[in-house]
């Protein structure tokens, strides 16, 4: 009697099965998430904030400056932000992933302008110099300078950039501040850009601070021009440096335009305020301490 019932039964259940019979299986998710993508900025902040759906639901945002990701949300309202400095001014490309529990993913991009002000530096603009013969006032060489940078020397704050001559035959590192002591006003120029520095003028200004000229800050005062094979003060010179603009312009031609000006308003001032001072020999006393606190403030660089 058992073998009558038992095939009947097994027949059944092989016929539940090929028709679909039992526990149902679940729909695989293919639909990704859809995601929008805003951001602003705040002061030296970029604040970015999305917007994901999902049918089933999203796990977690991701988001991306460029290529890094700098954050990643898992909850309403899925933000993040960053800090940007003026170096990071013009367009910046963030982006925005979306996920699923599946791990579909969406994606959206957009774009953030950023405009922090920057952060001036000591004396820092476009200047014009000009050095002339102490005994005769004649004008031996000018040109124009950049500061942009600063540098410290013992806790003294110093101005750092670069200076070219007129003929554009000549340029090198030049600094501006308190280079051998508080209270002092000195400038020093390289003979140029390279690692093994070689000093081309150094002076001190007269007063020790900048001073009004026709509205334009400046310097002036006495020091001396170095042979550049010998590194020994050959030349007694009468300095003059003119700031036009503490702003130094991105535009290549606009620079130029300052530097021009810069250059024909040193000259002008360096023959009107001209001076004549001590000999070499005493002007070589005075500039060995500059130069040499130069040449060690500029090797730490």
């Amino acid at each position: 009697m058992k073998t009558k019932f038992c095939l009947p039964l097994l027949g059944s259940a092989l016929l539940l099965a090929s028709c679909g019979g039992g526990t149902p299986q679940p729909a695989v998710d293919r639909t990704a998430p859809t995601v929008s993508l805003s951001g602003a900025q705040s002061g030296t902040t970029v604040n970015l904030t999305a917007s994901a759906s999902d049918n089933v639901g999203v796990t977690r945002v991701e988001f991306y400056r460029g290529e890094t990701l700098i954050a990643t949300d898992t909850t309403l309202p899925y933000t993040a932000s960053f800090a940007v400095t003026s170096s990071d001014n013009g367009q910046l490309n963030v982006s925005a992933r979306a996920y699923d529990a599946a791990g579909n993913q969406g994606q959206a991009g957009a774009q953030v302008t950023v405009n922090v002000a920057r952060t001036p530096t000591l004396y820092q603009g476009v200047w014009g110099w000009a050095a002339a013969d102490l005994s005769t006032g004649q004008i031996i060489q000018q040109g124009a300078m950049v500061l942009f940078n600063e540098a410290q020397n013992e806790g003294r704050k110093v101005a750092a950039g670069a200076y070219t001559n007129q003929a554009q035959t000549q340029m090198g590192l030049s600094l501006l501040g308190p280079i051998t002591a508080v209270g002092e006003l000195e400038t020093f120029f390289s003979y140029d850009l390279t690692e093994n520095v070689r000093p081309y003028l150094a002076a001190s200004d007269d007063d020790g601070r900048l001073e009004d000229y026709e509205g334009d800050p400046a310097f002036f005062g006495t020091g001396a021009l170095f042979d550049r094979a010998t590194q020994q003060p050959n030349r007694a010179v009468y300095v003059a440096l003119l700031q036009v603009t503490s702003e130094v312009p991105e535009d290549l031609t606009a620079q130029a335009a300052a530097k021009a000006d810069a250059r024909a308003l040193a000259a002008q001032a360096v023959q009107r305020q001209f001076r004549s001072g001590a000999s070499l020999q005493a002007q070589a006393a005075k500039v060995s301490g500059i130069r040499q606190e130069a040449l060690n403030l500029l090797e730490r660089r």
